[in-house]
């Protein structure tokens, strides 16, 4: 039994299981994902698999039977789908067919359309299979005496004309395009930032909304992505498209997150949870405590930094002018804003060069927007020759920007 959808058969991807690709039986178990695995191991059934739509997944099953014509009967057994109707809209399409529009005659579920498949490929499923209508039945003991009398009765692999042939073969066509592309790290959403945290106890994400000048506004907290992101676009808080995909992307990883017990950081990849400490019994040996962590320490002048003795971590505002190496970017120190906002910072003509890595922490950005343009908050080791080894990069694009450029 296999579930490979790049064998040569089936020719299109779904969910399904493969069973003996040469029996006349194949089994449409409509939402009943439970029925598959015991069907698809009975003898005389090549396919079983489920279908939750009356037009993509109506599509793949045609295409799939019709190239296959050893299948000869298609069961449908299981609970359909109160919108979706397939079960209905299948039945519909082997005894009336579709209409000059494609559309299926007389189905009852919601867009029941083929759009990709042609009206010859339509007769030849209609010809080729019996359809048996089971519709709601869940009884295994039942639906295995039903595919042991279909597959008794088998009359044979099923005859195909060439034109038939040809167009029984035919499948979805698609224009290819490459993932990628550059995001505008000069642009920021007018409406503000999010900061996205989960909190494992509660079993929930908690999602706080900055505004560019980074006032408190708004907070959500939810346990969906969908929900969470559908609530700030209908409250108007999210304005690009970018943003918006960012944002989805982030709150399904939280979703994720809580679902499976993992760590979530925003803007890093999902890991697992460190190991709570184990209490210590008595006469275990302990160790001494590490030495408390060096705050870093912030750079405020051009003069102060020359004076940073190497290897000190520092704390600074940079602005990104090329990129020298890989993963080392070049620009200039900038100086603190005065008025304490953190949105608008003079520029010095100080060069530095700030390395990052797979260890670095990016925060409010990703790797993606470590580009020209960028305006960032470093912490990390300052090293000979002005550069910075970065292991914190703050991503201040989108909210603040650059005097004197």
């Amino acid at each position: 039994m296999s579930t490979n959808s790049n064998a040569k058969w089936p020719v299109m991807p779904g969910t399904y299981q493969v069973g003996d690709p040469n029996g006349p039986v194949a089994v449409c178990a409509l939402t009943s994902e439970r029925l598959i695995g015991p069907l698809v191991a009975l003898p005389g059934v090549a396919i079983a698999g489920m279908v939750y739509t009356a037009n993509l997944g109506i599509t793949r099953i045609i295409v799939n039977i019709t190239s296959n014509p050893a299948i000869r009967f298609l069961l449908i057994c299981g609970k359909d789908s109160a919108l979706f109707k397939p079960g209905q809209s299948l039945v519909a399409l082997v005894e009336k067919g579709v209409d000059d529009k494609r559309r299926i005659i007389d189905a009852a579920g919601y867009d029941p359309v083929l759009p990709s498949i042609n009206p010859e490929q339509v007769q030849q499923f209609r010809k080729q299979v019996e359809i048996l209508d089971w519709t709601g039945e869940e009884d295994l003991q039942v639906l295995q005496e039903r595919v042991k009398s279909l597959s008794d009765r088998n009359p044979g692999v099923f005859a195909t004309g060439q034109k038939e042939a040809g167009t029984a073969r035919k499948q979805e066509e698609f224009v290819s395009i490459r993932p990628g592309g550059q995001r505008e790290p000069l642009l920021y959403d007018p409406k503000g930032y999010f900061v996205i945290t989960i909190e494992a106890e509660q079993e929930e994400i908690l999602l706080r909304h900055y505004l560019p000048d980074h006032t408190p506004a708004h907070e959500m907290r939810g346990r969906g992505a969908t929900s969470m992101l559908l609530g700030l676009l209908r409250d108007g808080l999210v304005t690009q498209l970018s943003h918006a995909g960012y944002l989805g992307e982030e709150l399904a990883k939280a979703q994720t997150a809580l679902q499976f017990g993992l760590r979530y950081d925003q803007d890093r990849p999902l890991r697992p949870r460190e190991t709570p400490a184990q209490p210590v019994s008595e006469g275990t040996k302990t160790t001494m405590p590490g030495p408390p962590k060096i705050p870093a320490v912030p750079v405020l002048t051009v003069k102060q930094l020359g004076e940073i003795a190497q290897g000190t971590l520092v704390d600074l505002f940079f602005s990104v002018t090329d990129l020298p190496r890989e993963q080392v970017l070049g620009g200039v120190f900038l100086l603190p804003d005065e008025t304490g906002t953190n949105q608008a910072f003079p520029r010095t003509s100080q060069r530095l060069e700030v390395e990052w890595g797979p260890t670095s922490k990016l925060i409010m950005g990703g790797a993606d927007d470590l580009v020209v343009g960028a305006l960032l908050r470093v912490v990390g080791k300052y090293d000979q020759n002005n550069l910075v080894h970065g292991e914190q990069l703050v991503v201040l694009t989108r909210v603040a920007k650059v005097l004197g450029q």
